[in-house]
């Protein structure tokens, strides 16, 4: 595909994460409801959540050639949800540990932005059940044919 390709460069690092991370399930733009959590011994089974960006350009690097030639930036969320907050920090600290300077093309690299500590993301009854930790990544992203309109997926 020509153009802004941001498909295949989420399919690896969705990749990498499920090679690097493969204890756990690993779910893109979705966080699972109740009924749906996997369990072990009684307990929600950690798992990670991705949420993707979209482009936003980068206009300390604009090109006198147009747009089309621009630096652009994207990025995504990565969260961990687990029933305990260690279990949130250590897989998060585990996560970007892994994640800070991936290279999907070796070119372009994660860089980290903010992570958060653990926070109760469900409460059963008044009492915290699930915990989730938050980071986010951003990596630079440029058109691969300046001039040439983006070619549909093929069916």
């Amino acid at each position: 595909m020509a153009g802004f390709d941001l498909t295949s460069i989420h399919s690896a690092i969705l990749s990498f994460v499920e090679s690097e991370m493969s204890g756990y399930e690993v779910y893109e733009d979705y966080v699972l409801n109740e009924q749906e959590l996997q369990r072990v011994d009684k307990r929600v089974k950690p798992y990670i959540v991705i949420s993707w960006f979209g482009i936003s350009r980068l206009a300390s690097n604009a090109s006198i050639s147009g747009v089309r030639k621009d630096e652009y930036a994207s990025g995504f969320d990565i969260g961990v949800i687990a029933p305990t907050p260690k279990q949130c920090r250590l897989a998060m600290n585990i996560i970007i540990d892994k994640l800070i300077g991936y290279s999907f093309d070796g070119t372009a690299y994660l860089t980290p932005g903010t992570s958060s500590g653990a926070f109760v993301a469900a409460e059963r009854d008044g009492a915290p059940h699930l915990y989730m930790a938050m980071s986010d990544f951003t990596f630079p992203v440029n058109y691969d044919s300046p001039g040439t309109p983006m070619t549909p997926p093929s069916p």
